[in-house]
């Protein structure tokens, strides 16, 4: 066999066993983001249950995917990986909040830094949607409590002061997080304006 030969042959089995490695992580990756989105659209639903069982799915799934990894550094970092490492922290802290009124530790999970910044910039997101669900039920207490996880998010992503590159994306999310949370106040001041007007008026009447 020529030298040419041979390296080629070495390479293309090389790259076969690494595409192999790729396309389980592709799939593997849709698969926690799909378990991610069913649990926090079962929080929204208050099935807590529910919502438990496809985080652990997710989670179940998300160490296969590191392992599958571990001999394969050049695809630790792909976006699909690191996509699916973030919507498991957004589902993981939407979860944890909702269960036990706390925000998770990024010490708790066994996750990139950026990916737990963009996972709680996601989650305020999310918790914006909670506070509106019950302000249209007229439930301003709960509501001002969802803002209030909504501005510590925020303080996380504020106490924070380095580069997008090592962040993912940290400006962004902040101003993003601080566009909705400043939307949320405005909308929990105006329920609360109407409230005391309702009671205004149911006085009068009688």
């Amino acid at each position: 066999m020529k030298p040419v030969e041979s390296i080629t042959k070495s390479l293309a089995k090389e790259l076969d066993k690494l595409n192999n490695i790729r396309e389980d992580s592709l799939r593997l990756s849709r698969e926690i983001i799909r378990s991610c989105s069913k649990s926090i659209r079962n929080v929204h639903r208050n099935e807590l249950k529910d919502a438990k069982t496809y985080l652990k799915e997710a989670e179940k799934k998300n160490t296969q995917l590191k392992n599958s990894l571990k001999n394969s550094p050049e695809l630790r970092f792909a976006g699909y990986i690191v996509e699916a490492e973030k919507e498991l922290v957004e589902a993981s802290l939407v979860y944890e909040y909702e269960l036990n009124g706390e925000i998770l530790p990024y010490k708790s999970m066994d996750v990139s830094a950026s990916s737990y910044i963009q996972g709680i910039g996601d989650a305020i997101g999310e918790w914006r949607r909670k506070a509106l669900d019950h302000l249209r039920k007229l439930d301003i207490e709960s509501g001002e409590k969802y803002l209030k996880v909504m501005e510590s998010g925020m303080e996380v992503l504020n106490e924070l002061d380095y580069p997008d590159a090592l962040t993912g994306g940290l400006r962004r999310y902040a101003d993003n997080a601080r566009a909705l949370i400043e939307r949320t106040r405005s909308d929990i001041t105006n329920a609360v304006v109407n409230d005391s007007l309702r009671r205004d008026l149911s006085k009068l009447k009688k």
